[in-house]
């Protein structure tokens, strides 16, 4: 059966005209075509894991030698070695794709292209173009963007046509990881452009869910527009589930009242997995609902004697409930479907919803950045403190050993 005839029985079963069935009898009347049968196993057979292991270890085994070899090589050794791995990798690319082996070969050339980032920042240590940026002047108060961003940004951007050029001429969906990837860290230079300096603690906390929100909706309208068998949007919902994670673990630590957000957070979270049937999603919540339940256990309710049994009796009513939906999991499939009426997956409020967490992000960065400020101060004159202790002791060491008393350091170095 075609992927759209998929579409339109399930967009039927969502709308009432079929249950579902009928539609998987419908589905069992079609049978299925050789060639989709042929792409099912290299999706997700054993070959494919073969093909990430081999991948994984050819990147170890390519990161190992240039960084051990990297002063030996000389940047123009290593920029030689560089060009050299990725016209391999081309090649054999190419060969496997002749011999018919598409998805190694597609593995193969996007080897190639890590091969881009070591090739650019030898390029920049030849030419010497941010080579200020590097040392300790990035770690100082006297922190300047492109100083000391200049180099990392001319190496992403170096990787981001690399990628366009591969996604381009192949249509491997995998390239999708490293392009978002690197779509997040331009989010990170952005404010960090904006704000005139990097971000840390809370701030870094907020960031993260702006680039959440960006990439939920990437991924939503990716879901919605998509065509063939590469499923690009898989991707995206992975990275924007890390993202999501990440910003929780960081705000968490630092925002009290966010914490009761993951409750609601957890349930938006299991509706947008059973609407975009994503299940990353799913298990993103159910780290949110026990990081709340676990944070209730160990702080709010540590001595209360009766939170274990209301716990239990919480536990017993979701069991309940999940065996409801269980048993009526048709009428609400009718009722509640996923697909539009063209078939598509939907969720209500669709990307302006998906899309509101950045304007709270922005809303809560300038007292972030106020309270990050504070602490960071906090945390310069502990470590004074520490260092004039230590100093006082050694100045006792060598007072009894007859040498004179060291200059007494009272500025710590800014970290950014």
């Amino acid at each position: 059966m075609h992927h759209d005839d998929d579409r339109r029985l399930d967009s039927a079963v969502s709308l009432g005209i079929i249950t579902a069935v009928q539609a998987a009898e419908i589905r069992a009347l079609t049978p299925q075509r050789a060639s989709e049968r042929e792409r099912i196993p290299r999706t997700v057979g054993a070959e494919t894991i073969g093909y990430v292991l081999g991948a994984i270890t050819v990147l170890v085994a390519m990161a190992w030698f240039l960084a051990d070899r990297w002063d030996w090589l000389g940047a123009a050794g290593v920029l030689a070695v560089s060009v050299l791995y990725a016209a391999m990798l081309l090649i054999v690319g190419r060969r496997l794709r002749a011999e018919g082996y598409p998805i190694a070969a597609n593995f193969a050339v996007l080897l190639s292209v890590a091969m881009v980032p070591v090739a650019v920042v030898s390029i920049n240590e030849l030419m010497g173009w941010f080579a200020s940026g590097r040392g300790t002047a990035c770690y100082t108060s006297e922190w300047l963007f492109w100083r000391c961003r200049g180099e990392e940004i001319v190496v992403e951007l170096a990787t981001v046509i690399a990628l366009s050029a591969v996604l381009r001429s192949t249509r491997f969906s995998l390239t999708v990881l490293p392009l978002s990837a690197i779509a997040l860290r331009f989010v990170f230079h952005v404010t960090s452009f904006a704000m005139g300096s990097p971000s840390w603690g809370e701030t870094i906390g907020w960031i993260w869910l702006i680039c959440t929100s960006i990439m939920v909706a990437v991924a939503y309208e990716v879901s919605r527009r998509q065509q063939g068998d590469e499923d690009y949007a898989l991707w995206l919902h992975l990275v924007a589930a890390v993202s999501a994670a990440t910003a929780s673990a960081t705000l968490i630590n630092q925002v009290e009242w966010y914490r009761h957000l993951l409750i609601p957070a957890a349930m938006m979270a299991f509706a947008f997995s059973l609407r975009m049937r994503r299940f990353p999603w799913t298990l993103l919540g159910l780290g949110w609902f026990v990081a709340y339940l676990g944070w209730l256990a160990s702080d709010v309710f540590r001595h209360t004697p009766f939170f274990p049994i209301i716990l239990a009796a919480l536990g017993v009513g979701v069991i309940i409930v999940t065996v409801w939906i269980q048993r009526n999991s048709e009428r609400l499939v009718a009722r509640f479907g996923g697909l539009a009426t063209d078939g598509r997956p939907s969720f209500p409020g669709g990307t302006p919803l998906m899309l509101l967490p950045i304007i709270a992000a922005i809303l809560q960065l300038p007292s972030a950045r106020m309270y990050d400020a504070a602490a960071r101060r906090e945390s310069e004159m502990s470590q004074i403190q520490v260092r004039r202790e230590m100093q006082r002791h050694a100045d006792s060491v060598r007072k009894a050993n007859g040498l004179p008393p060291r200059p007494l350091e009272t500025k710590a170095p800014m970290r950014p």
